[in-house]
């Protein structure tokens, strides 16, 4: 059964993808079914805001049964349901990538990202298959590349990216060129434009790109990851941590959160 974004809701809910709503390994959304259901029935759909590209959260909505405007690219634009964007933070990946692939020769810095694989040595890194790592491939604002340098020249390598309005953001396999933007932006963005004035936000994610996400909300749900020790945001009035990672933990989490707001531990503005 098909589920539509409410512009009623009391609450929205922004979730990162890998790692959180998704299985990192598997890809499967089976053990956040029971969360997603009971969202469904308080006519609240979560918008996804994901690294992955708008070809790859279609394809996932699809399955999922979930219609939705969604956030991607690490931020780098909103897109309404059917994959046309809505508004956009960064710059094409096309503008600026040939000038990164010559800041690395020039420096010989040592990284390769997403431009200079095949679909296969994708599906290898990804654990994707083909099909999906081809989705994977095609974006429109972020390369994301593994770093096989030393930190010295990382930071380097940062200094250099800052004169092409560029950065790295640290997801849960790589990281990734883009440009100054993050998930907060498209989750304010669709705050701004959402029929309440001021709607609850609740903010799921597992890996240091979802900080600022997680940092701009009221309610964090941090996914127990490899790397959500490092998530500490200090702006919500309420963050919770789960014990599962995962799907199992977004259930886990989605689950704690309704729980606050039913026995109005958490109160709707």
């Amino acid at each position: 059964m098909t589920q539509n974004a409410s512009k009623t809701a009391s609450f929205l809910i922004f979730t990162d993808l890998d790692g959180s709503l998704l299985e990192h390994e598997t890809y499967s959304i089976e053990p956040a079914q029971p969360a997603l259901a009971a969202l469904a029935r308080r006519g609240v759909t979560p918008i996804f805001a994901s690294s992955k590209t708008a070809v790859e959260i279609l394809a996932i909505q699809h399955v999922s049964g979930i219609a939705a405007p969604f956030i991607g690219e690490n931020g780098a634009a909103v897109y309404d349901s059917t994959g046309k964007v809505l508004t956009a933070f960064g710059l094409p990946r096309k503008s600026w990538l040939n000038e990164v692939h010559q800041l690395r020769e020039r420096m010989s810095f040592k990284f390769n990202g997403f431009s200079d694989w095949s679909i296969k040595r994708i599906a290898e890194l990804t654990g994707l298959c083909q099909e999906d790592a081809d989705k994977a491939r095609i974006r429109q604002f972020t390369e994301p590349m593994l770093w096989q340098d030393t930190q010295t020249n990382f930071q380097l390598f940062l200094k250099e990216l800052q004169k092409l309005s560029l950065t790295t953001l640290e997801g849960g396999r790589f990281f990734s060129i883009q440009g100054h933007f993050d998930k907060s932006g498209g989750m304010k963005w669709w705050q701004a434009h959402c029929s309440e004035s001021r709607p609850f936000l609740v903010a799921v994610g597992d890996s240091p790109n979802d900080m600022s996400l997680l940092a701009a909300a009221d309610v964090a749900v941090i996914i127990k990851s490899d790397k959500s020790h490092k998530l500490n945001p200090v702006g919500p009035a309420t963050v919770l941590r789960t014990r599962m990672p995962g799907p199992a933990g977004w259930n886990e989490g989605i689950k704690q959160v309704l729980n606050l707001l039913d026995s109005q531990q958490l109160l709707i503005l």
